[in-house]
């Protein structure tokens, strides 16, 4: 089994695949420069949130970013979970902050690999921010990397 093999394994054991310099924005900058960040790296399908001092304080999903550019057909295709307030939300978004999820789940390079698969299974995300001490920023892992990683080390 995977978790067999995994087990002891930790985020700094697959550095090697660790996504440096991930997509970062400052929380006051400007919707259309989220949007230009977004499609710089096709690897992510997140922007990850700092403020003044670089520290990690939200993160922006792929997702996020379709409801602020059409916030009244998302409204219509989630008719089971109306949320006016979801609509009004992106439909007056000026910057980052306005539409970032705060309190992002993150790891450390210490994180056991099982314990950052269970965040992404809690948190339905493929790939999570890799944090110092700090807070700030340091690489993204996905779980591509992940499965690349098993790969490298399983005995076919």
């Amino acid at each position: 089994m995977p978790e067999d093999r995994l087990a002891k394994v930790k985020v700094r054991d697959i550095d090697q695949l660790i996504i440096e310099n991930p997509s970062v924005i400052d929380e006051n900058s400007s919707l259309i420069d989220l949007l230009r960040e977004i499609i710089k790296d096709t690897r992510s399908r997140h922007v990850y949130v700092v403020n003044k001092k670089n520290k990690l304080i939200g993160s922006v999903r792929l997702n996020n970013t379709i409801q602020y550019m059409f916030p009244a057909t998302s409204l219509l295709q989630e008719r089971e979970n109306l949320q006016i307030s979801s609509f009004m939300l992106y439909s007056s978004a000026k910057t980052v902050k306005d539409i970032m999820t705060t309190n992002p789940s993150y790891v450390f390079e210490d994180t056991l690999l099982l314990e950052m698969i269970r965040i992404m299974i809690r948190e339905k995300v493929n790939e999570l921010p890799v944090v110092d001490k700090q807070h700030q920023v340091i690489g993204e892992v996905n779980f591509l990397e992940v499965i690349d990683y098993y790969l490298k080390n399983i005995d076919l």
